[in-house]
């Protein structure tokens, strides 16, 4: 997803310069080759970098064994993180205990052979992420809140991997040259593409949003607790670039809008709604959470 920055296609209107100033020659030529997705005569909104500062000095984010600051990335244009931070691991330790009433799979725990509560551990990010430190916050408050509690509620298991697509990625929105900057290119955005439990069992964002009750109940319960940690989200169905993967991003824009697309159904409903007659011989709804 993007920020609300000039298009790609204004940003080169400097071109004009080599008509009337030939003696600019090939360094000239250079900076304007990187038009189309980047610029070389804009700077990094000051609210980036303040609140990558506000974050750090609050200390939700501490580095240790698997969040490591690495050295400023600045450019090429627009681009770069004040204090990146590079991210193997998300979320906190947590005791995750199953609801009182029957889980929506609607199997007696004994056929997990798992006991009324699941000790949560920080969830490896595979491949490692380069985040701003907002970023990094929001997401470990993601993991520990919907992830985590999600995947136990519908598999009986934690999550332990989150594999990850594009963390920062100095690039155009969607990948393309011509679009608004992402901001993916302010390591203010994240792509999952699939989560895997402790029993090795992988829900994959492309296949388990129209898989099993079980996979469309968990990814759409994470999908709506996204829509209320994040500025975007963006999953199957919301448009051709996501339908193997969940976008999340921290975009501010000036109307304040948010977006959640598509529009968030409760994880019940999507399993209900899958079209298994298994499940819609079994299903009771469970209370409201």
């Amino acid at each position: 997803m993007t920020s609300a920055t000039t298009p790609a296609t204004s940003r080169c209107a400097s071109a004009h310069l080599l008509a009337v100033w030939p003696a600019a020659g090939l360094p000239l030529l250079l900076a304007l080759a990187a038009c189309g997705s980047l610029s070389s005569f804009e700077e990094r909104e000051p609210w980036r970098g303040q609140a990558e500062a506000a974050c750090l000095q609050s200390g939700t984010v501490r580095e240790g064994p698997s969040v490591a600051m690495v050295a400023p990335i600045n450019g090429p244009g627009v681009c770069g993180i004040d204090h990146p931070l590079r991210v193997g691991a998300l979320g906190d330790e947590a005791a995750l205990a199953f609801a009182e009433e029957s889980p929506p799979w609607q199997t007696p725990f004994a056929a997990f052979g798992t006991p009324p509560a699941v000790s949560a551990q920080p969830v490896q990010v595979t491949p490692s992420a380069t985040l701003a430190c907002p970023m990094v916050s929001a997401l470990d408050r993601f993991v520990s809140e919907t992830v985590q509690p999600a995947a136990v509620r519908w598999f009986g298991r934690r999550v332990v991997t989150i594999t990850q697509i594009s963390a920062y990625s100095c690039r155009g929105m969607n990948d393309d040259p011509n679009a608004h900057i992402s901001e993916h290119a302010f390591g203010n955005a994240f792509d999952v593409a699939a989560f895997t439990l402790a029993d090795g069992h992988t829900v994959s964002v492309r296949n388990g949003w129209r898989g099993t009750p079980q996979e469309q109940g968990f990814l759409h319960d994470v999908e709506e607790g996204a829509c209320a940690a994040f500025a975007t989200v963006l999953a199957p169905g919301s448009n051709a670039y996501h339908e193997d993967h969940m976008h999340l991003d921290l975009m501010r824009r000036p109307s304040g809008r948010l977006v959640c697309q598509p529009h968030a159904l409760p994880g019940e409903a999507a399993a209900f709604l899958s079209g298994s007659r298994q499940h819609h011989a079994e299903y009771r709804p469970v209370a409201s959470r």
